[in-house]
């Protein structure tokens, strides 16, 4: 593993990049916006982990050449993205002294206000488990209360996970490589009675432009709703998706045995409305 700056610090916010071959122009955007960030007022202290799952350390270099004295590891196997985040998840809240871990995707462009709002909504309730930025101009259309903010799960796009959350119910199941790993924190926060919330003036721009619709996407995704669905105890939602994966040609696995989820995951559990898992807005 290779790292560069300090090794552990006291700001109470920590931010995790999980890289995988990742463009310099996508990491530029990021960089300036976190630059951006750390120079608005009232923005808390916060220091920024890479994590790197990329076949090589080619990106070391760019992320050493962009932000000198950047924390970068190098993992030396594709972890996907909640081993990842678990990772440096479970080092930052070793530290007493952070209070938030925050997700922030590579290809993610972050309002200057961003963290601090988000760091604001997150610590106006002592419930707080979750809280994601919302993403603009293009946002999710799964629904928020516009005065409580709930919502029924949270996106792991820019995503803030408290110490309190963590350090009851764990980061994020790990049998989920890429996708659906965040609807299931999500609704494990929920049926522990933590709040899920969107902080609505924290803006992220989720830079997608370039991103090409491919069938590995399409087959990881159907993979990860599979295991969703199972570990739910939605055997019929489970074996749907199972199915479009093997016609999509993904590679036969065994779903896990079906769950039976406690009355309370039941009860947040949602698979009526296909991948957007909640009653959409439009």
């Amino acid at each position: 593993m290779s790292r560069s700056g300090p090794a552990s610090g006291s700001s109470p916010v920590w931010l995790g990049i999980v890289l995988y071959r990742n463009p310099r122009e996508e990491l530029e955007r990021l960089v300036a916006s976190l630059a951006a960030t750390r120079e608005t007022p009232g923005t808390p202290a916060f220091q920024v982990r890479w994590l790197d799952n990329s076949p090589t350390e080619a990106l070391r270099d760019v992320v050493l050449a962009l932000s000198p004295g950047a924390d970068y590891r190098f993992s030396g196997a594709n972890l996907g993205f909640g081993v990842a985040h678990n990772r440096l998840m479970a080092e930052a809240f070793a530290n007493p002294a952070v209070r938030h871990y925050v997700c922030i995707n590579p290809d993610g462009v972050l309002h200057p206000e961003c963290l601090r709002e988000l760091v604001t909504e997150a610590e106006r309730r002592p419930s707080t488990g979750l809280v994601e930025a919302r993403l603009f101009p293009d946002e999710l259309p799964k629904p928020y209360d516009p005065e409580t903010l709930e919502t029924p799960w949270c996106s792991g796009c820019v995503l803030l996970v408290r110490r309190e959350l963590f350090a009851s119910i764990g980061g994020f199941d790990e049998r989920f490589f890429m996708y659906c790993e965040d609807v299931d924190l999500s609704w494990r926060a929920r049926a522990a009675g933590f709040s899920v919330r969107v902080a609505p003036r924290a803006l992220v721009h989720h830079y997608t432009v370039t991103r090409e619709l491919s069938p590995d996407r399409e087959r990881r995704v159907r993979r990860s709703a599979a295991l969703l669905g199972a570990k739910y105890g939605d055997l019929e939602f489970a074996r749907a998706r199972l199915k479009e994966y093997l016609e999509l040609g993904g590679a036969p696995f065994e779903l896990p045995k079906e769950s039976r989820p406690s009355r309370a995951l039941a009860r947040v559990a949602d698979f009526q409305h296909l991948f957007e898992f909640a009653e959409p807005r439009w």
